[in-house]
């Protein structure tokens, strides 16, 4: 059985949504959700997630180059944890080393400037499928070991 999943590469004030599908195994972009505070994210992703019915999220988790915390990791274990409380279904953190820098290099090739692509949200929308396609992709769908302990903490 396939399990449609939504992607979303969070960020304190945007966040990037692709969707996906096991079965499929392909990640198509969705939208670029701006919010300023948790109400407004919480709507706004109750719609999403009365409109996708997804069985699970994937979050871009912001390591180091080295496998070691980044800076943002923090937020996005608080983000986690509220996305848990909000909808009671499985989060998946996924490393996601490089995914922005390498939507933003995809979007200039593209023909479409820095300036113009995050005003518009696009790289964050790439970044969140980059994300979702490369945990498709994976054998090990396990994801960063924060995850699995805090779900055994539950």
């Amino acid at each position: 059985m396939s399990a449609k999943v939504v992607a979303l590469d969070y960020g304190q004030r945007r966040m990037g949504v692709a969707v996906g599908d096991e079965e499929i195994g392909v990640a198509a972009g969705l939208a670029t959700i701006e919010f300023s505070g948790w109400k407004q994210l919480h709507r706004q992703l109750q719609d999403l997630v009365a409109e996708q019915q997804p069985e699970q999220f994937l979050v871009g988790y912001p390591l180091n180059m080295d496998g070691t915390r980044g800076e943002q990791c923090e937020a996005v274990e608080n983000f986690t944890r509220r996305l848990k409380g909000w909808f009671a279904r499985p989060v998946i953190l996924w490393d996601e080393r490089l995914t922005t820098a390498q939507a933003g290099r995809i979007q200039r090739e593209a023909g479409v400037t820095d300036r113009r692509a995050r005003a518009r949200g696009l790289v964050d929308r790439a970044a969140a499928v980059l994300l979702l396609q490369s945990w498709l992709d994976s054998a090990d769908r396990s994801g960063i070991p924060w995850g699995k302990e805090e779900e055994s903490t539950q």
